[in-house]
């Protein structure tokens, strides 16, 4: 995914100047720490798919001399995906890693940031990958594994659950899908389907008799949201049924098991955030601009063992990680 579009200077609040020496500025620095911690809020600001990263370390950091005395400040953070979507604008600070549980996504963003009275954000470009099933089996056997998205039963998961939405919301509007982020399987009382996708509000409204809603066209100026989805196929074999309900647990033989079933089967929750004009754009209250630039690539997940990185060249670097997540076979 690429980023382009315009991003105002970031004020670090830091002791960083023009002056500062590479020596000066290692990766333990709280001026380097909180000018990465300042571009990741501008990066996850700037993208408009995937999920808000969060600053796990700084890996390693150059200070190079420009022209009338700004200098560009070079540095590679490590990121880790957090539960929020970009859609919701959220700050990555007040945002939950994804865990073992929820198949932990990694990478690194290289950044360049001009230092000079302000700090301005040029340019970024990251890599993340998910980490192997491998590393997660050994610590989880029976956590989630990750679905294909483009698996027939994901996306009859998700029509299921995007169906449900617009049957129960009390909105005006019909919602259509806008894209799958994530799917994962689990075996529960049957396979059991878990999805994650952005939906958008429509033109349709729910008054109108006889509406197709999936034939529906999104609406400007309207409401995005990202939801969570998740679907049962129940084991017919079993004598006892066992059906999870909010918080309680229904068990044994009810007389109507296949309407409860049905009822029980499919649940969602979505969040929905209001989002402007596409012809107004998102940072039109901003006053100092500059033109940015940047890159997310999303790669496979890396092979065991993983492959060794290139060593930190500033003094004090790399950074200490903020998490690791009990992983023992990948380093994040």
């Amino acid at each position: 995914m690429k980023v382009q579009g315009l991003l105002h200077d970031v004020d670090l609040n830091t002791h960083l100047s023009a002056t500062t020496s590479p020596v000066l500025t290692g990766c333990l620095d709280p001026s380097i720490v909180n000018a990465a911690e300042a571009a990741l809020d501008q990066i996850n600001a700037a993208r408009t798919e995937g999920y808000i990263f969060s600053l796990n370390r700084v890996y390693d950091v150059l200070q190079v001399a420009k022209e009338e005395g700004r200098h560009l400040l070079q540095m590679t953070i490590d990121v880790l995906e957090t539960k929020c979507h970009v859609i919701s604008k959220r700050k990555w600070k007040s945002c939950e890693i994804k865990d073992i549980s929820d198949v932990p996504v990694f990478g690194k963003c290289d950044v360049s940031l001009f230092i000079q009275t302000n700090s301005t954000l040029h340019n970024f470009s990251c890599t993340i990958q998910q980490v192997p099933a491998a590393a997660i089996v050994d610590l989880c056997p029976d956590c989630p594994t990750t679905e294909s998205l483009n698996d027939p039963i994901v996306a009859e998961t998700v029509r299921l659950s995007l169906e449900k939405f617009n049957k129960e919301s009390t909105l005006r509007n019909y919602f259509i899908l806008l894209n799958i982020t994530a799917a994962k399987m689990q075996w529960v009382v049957g396979p059991s389907y878990f999805v994650e996708f952005t939906i958008q509000e429509t033109d349709c409204a729910k008054m109108l008799p006889d509406v197709d809603w999936t034939q529906c066209q999104p609406k400007n100026g309207t409401h995005k949201g990202f939801c969570t989805g998740s679907h049962i196929t129940f084991d017919d074999d079993d004598a006892e049924v066992n059906i999870s309900k909010e918080a309680s647990w229904i068990s044994g033989t009810h007389t109507n098991i296949e309407e409860e079933k049905k009822k029980l089967s499919t649940k969602v929750s979505c969040s929905l955030f209001q989002h402007m004009l596409n012809n107004e754009p998102e940072n039109s209250h901003r006053t100092s601009k500059t033109a940015l630039s940047g890159s997310v690539l999303v790669l496979p997940p890396p092979p065991i063992p993983v492959h060794p990185r290139t060593p930190a060249a500033a003094p004090n670097c790399p950074g200490e990680r903020r998490y690791n997540l009990g992983l023992k076979s990948v380093k994040l």
